[in-house]
């Protein structure tokens, strides 16, 4: 049984909104010594229990609400500038299935066709119980003078989050950060002249067998030129034996393994100017983690 209710869960944000609460709290129920990434496993079942925590939410407000599927462990290997994995390209391809499957919830999910039969004034009503006023929004910086995001403040979206992160504005603000600092590196990684010396190799190998591209990215681009008339069924076809032969390539020149190993050493060089965010990030996900058990139990 959760010790929270939604109620006690909005009241501690509007305390902690006008009175400072946040990581502070976090921060003393984690040890420093249990502070770690999640795994995948443990990502989706954070975000299965915030759809749960958001439907429990809406029902006290007297809306309908059915729950959005969490996308899996191999729907979120798709899009990958690089992937090494001739399994999961044999059988996914680009992972067009996802992408469909995406389009088909967007379309066809029981709760948005019961926003989309609603009356205007119903309408309005039934978003802010869900995601808020959109007049009263919570922003942030992002890293390297990236521009401000912001988004609603209330609603059972930010309720939820209260509960399993305890402070849904700090969570916003951590999460942006932590997230953002891909415009940091992303240009250096690039340029990098081990990366651009395994893209080589790999176009390389890409023109001997019939294939030839400059890089993955112009793959990609004429890949979706190319499949934009297909049939499904062709398309998926056409993905596959394309998502194999470049797979294939990236493993035979291990395109995959320096790719992965340049974005590791990038990314945590630039996290070391953003250490105590980082603490706060690890230490609030693993807040929510267990936050998530006990919701799903």
């Amino acid at each position: 049984m959760r010790k929270k209710t939604f109620a006690a869960a909005a009241v501690t944000a509007v305390v902690c909104t006008v009175a400072g609460c946040g990581s502070q709290a976090q921060q003393g129920s984690v040890p420093d010594a249990g502070v770690r990434d999640l795994t995948v496993q443990e990502e989706i079942a954070i975000e299965r229990a915030e759809q749960r925590l958001v439907k429990e939410c809406m029902a006290e407000r007297g809306h309908p609400y059915w729950e959005f599927p969490v996308p899996g462990v191999d729907e979120r290997r798709a899009g990958r500038y690089v992937t090494d994995d001739v399994e999961w390209a044999r059988k996914y391809g680009y992972g067009r299935v996802f992408e469909e499957r995406g389009e088909d919830i967007r379309r066809d999910h029981p709760t948005t066709v019961h926003q989309n039969k609603l009356r205007p004034q119903q309408r309005a009503a039934y978003t802010r119980a869900l995601d808020g006023d959109s007049r009263d929004r919570m922003s942030t910086e992002l890293p390297g003078a990236m521009g401000t995001v912001d988004t609603p403040r209330g609603g059972c979206a930010n309720a939820a989050r209260t509960e399993l992160y305890e402070d849904a504005e700090d969570w916003f603000v951590t999460r942006k950060t932590i997230e953002g600092i891909l415009p940091l590196y992303g240009q250096d990684l690039m340029e990098d002249v081990r990366l651009t010396k395994s893209v080589a190799k790999w176009a390389q190998c890409m023109k001997e067998a019939g294939r030839p591209f400059a890089d993955p990215g112009e793959l990609r681009q004429n890949r979706t030129v190319v499949t934009e008339g297909m049939s499904s069924a062709q398309a998926h076809r056409f993905d596959k034996g394309l998502a194999v032969l470049d797979a294939t390539c990236a493993r035979n020149t291990s395109l995959g393994t320096t790719m992965r190993t340049l974005e590791t050493s990038y990314r945590e060089k630039v996290l070391k100017r953003y250490e105590k965010e980082r603490d706060d990030y690890r230490r609030m996900r693993l807040h929510a983690l267990r936050q998530a058990e006990d919701v799903l139990s």
